[in-house]
């Protein structure tokens, strides 16, 4: 079989990063809750673990994309099945490069925005907290999405969280966005 050089190329990067993001994760491994998955972002310069029991939903590269359903059940146009939820971790539009810039921009876009705040989570692996800018926001169609903007390692990076609005698990899915945000950790360069 004929391998083009520009594949093995990107082949041998894609294996150092993900030994790179091994070594990463060996150093947040208090944080990692057991059984957890990994997902390396080569593009985000970020690496994140996430439920075993969730699943990655397209695109799933460069962007962190996991929902706790599987990609069968997506509904067209609006993704999200009655108790479906969804978490994407990716770089905010072109242009904003600091939290502040994300807030004043209004944070998630198409969105009417419920409430802001500041957040700070607890790393103890890395022995330094995380500092969160919050966005609550509501779609049109009735579903709340939990924005977070936070810079890690110099590179701001957005994890939002998506359900149905009154979803009796939203505290839970709250709780894992959490945890995964707590796991995330950025790539050697």
């Amino acid at each position: 079989m004929k391998t083009d050089a520009g594949c093995r190329t990107c082949t041998t990067k894609i294996r150092i990063l993900l030994y790179l993001g091994g070594l990463t994760g060996i150093a947040f491994s208090q944080q990692i809750p057991k059984g957890w998955r990994q997902f390396v972002s080569v593009e985000g310069s970020y690496i994140a673990y996430f439920p075993k029991s969730w699943y990655l939903l397209p695109p799933s590269l460069p962007t962190l994309r996991v929902g706790n359903f599987p990609p069968s059940r997506m509904v067209r146009a609006v993704v999200l099945p009655t108790g479906g939820a969804d978490i994407s971790v990716l770089a905010p539009r072109s242009g904003i490069t600091t939290v502040e810039q994300w807030i004043s921009s209004g944070g998630p876009p198409e969105a009417q925005v419920e409430s802001r705040r500041s957040i700070t989570l607890e790393r103890p692996a890395l022995r330094m907290p995380l500092r969160v800018a919050e966005v609550v926001s509501e779609s049109l169609e009735g579903q709340e999405t939990v924005s977070w903007c936070f810079e890690l390692s110099d590179r701001l990076l957005v994890a939002n969280l998506s359900y149905w609005k009154g979803d009796s698990n939203a505290q839970k899915y709250r709780q894992i966005l959490s945890a995964m945000i707590q796991t995330i950790a950025p790539l050697a360069r």
